[in-house]
């Protein structure tokens, strides 16, 4: 799954964003969700949740949650680690999604973004999630979010286009 040799894909356990150098979007789920410690051990039930290292610390933790079947979202804690391995992280992120949508029979993986946060914004992109549009005051702080998808057609279409002629 990862092919970067100073980077290692480790089962996620809810303890590892409480040992992250968290960026400042993420360390805001702290504060602005008070629950978010019930949410992270109900992420690591999942038992979908992988923690990106590099060079042995914790650069992001990464998951989806199933939402009813056929479709699940995706969640995302980053620490400073993780501007470290962009592409790396991108290529692993997107191999992980591929075995997330066969071993849960998904047809729509999303992920909800706060548009303040540019970083994230730009990575759903490269991720091939599709913009579906803006949540207003959709944040517990109030902030508006935007909702992305890769969908099981968007993904057939892709192929198609892929294999050419």
């Amino acid at each position: 799954m990862v092919t970067n040799k100073d980077v290692k894909a480790i089962p996620f356990h809810w303890t590892h964003p409480y040992h992250m150098d968290l960026r400042p979007f993420d360390r805001a789920l702290f504060h602005n969700l008070p629950d978010f410690g019930r949410r992270l051990r109900a992420y690591a039930a999942e038992n979908t949740g992988r923690t990106l290292l590099h060079k042995g610390q914790m650069a992001c933790s990464w998951g989806a949650i199933s939402l009813w079947p056929g479709v699940a979202e995706f969640w995302l804690i980053t620490a400073y680690q993780f501007e470290r391995i962009p592409i790396t992280a991108t290529r692993t992120a997107i191999r992980y999604f591929n075995q997330v949508e066969l071993e849960m029979k998904l047809h729509r993986l999303q992920i909800v973004v706060d548009m303040q946060n540019e970083v994230a914004m730009r990575w759903a992109a490269a991720l091939k999630f599709k913009p579906e549009g803006r949540l207003y005051s959709y944040g517990p702080d109030g902030s508006d979010h935007m909702m992305f998808a890769r969908t099981l057609n968007e993904r057939i279409i892709q192929n198609t286009k892929d294999a050419g002629p």
